[in-house]
């Protein structure tokens, strides 16, 4: 059988469709840990605002380690390896409470004139002592009552409190052109002491409206300790 001499048709094929390359998309960048010691320093506060919110909800009593961890979502591991015992997170309460408590008072100064500042000193401290954090701790000094370790740390602790912010008081006195009298520290120590009954009086009284009276005597005492209060204040804003 002969071979035929004629020219194979060609094959047409048909052009390959071009896929469209994928674009190429960056792997979602890993957020760099954060330091050790801002870790802790993390935990540390998550652990004070929890033992603050079981203190003033529930009291000293029923604020036990475990449930401070479930407060803070930590783990008792976590807890220990920051507070090993329960009076260590106290006192590191305490401490912290002092220290929020401190910028609180300084936003106010840069709001008022001084004069006006230390007028205001009676109320302002109502409204710093009266929260969850003051009630915190109230409940851990009136705790330190059976606990004797507990109350030699916190006497020495509060001693220093005490003497800080008596020191910071004297200034804000002098910057209102007053002088503080020979038995300041005693006046300090009275009106802290009368903000924190008035706090536990308006725990089960629940008369906000009686305790801004008692509020108001403060105000006319420290007018009678530093009559220069009470004479300028008609005239200062």
């Amino acid at each position: 059988m002969k071979k035929s001499n004629e020219p194979k048709a060609a094959v047409r094929t048909s052009p390959r469709k071009q896929v469209p390359a994928k674009p190429l998309t960056k792997k979602p960048s890993r957020r760099k840990p954060k330091p050790q010691a801002q870790r802790s320093a993390d935990t540390r506060n998550r652990l004070i605002d929890a033992a603050i919110a079981c203190l003033a909800r529930v009291g000293y009593s029923a604020t036990t380690v475990t449930l401070v961890a479930e407060e803070a979502e930590v783990s008792r591991g976590a807890m220990t390896h920051q507070y090993p015992a329960k009076n260590d997170l106290m006192l590191a309460v305490v401490e912290a409470v002092y220290e929020r408590d401190g910028e609180h008072y300084r936003r106010t100064v840069a709001e008022k004139s001084p004069m006006r500042w230390i007028q205001d000193l009676p109320a302002t401290m109502w409204d710093v002592i009266s929260q969850p954090s003051g009630i915190a701790v109230i409940e851990i000094m009136l705790a330190s009552r059976s606990d004797r370790e507990l109350a030699d740390k916190l006497r020495s602790v509060q001693r220093n409190i005490d003497m800080t912010a008596h020191q910071w008081i004297v200034e804000r006195l002098e910057s209102a052109g007053l002088r503080d009298r020979p038995d300041g520290e005693a006046v300090h120590r009275l009106f802290v002491a009368a903000i924190r009954g008035l706090s536990l009086e308006g725990l089960f009284r629940r008369d906000r409206a009686g305790v801004e009276k008692s509020v108001a005597v403060l105000s006319e005492i420290l007018g009678i300790l530093y009559p220069a209060t009470a004479v300028r204040s008609s005239s200062q804003s």
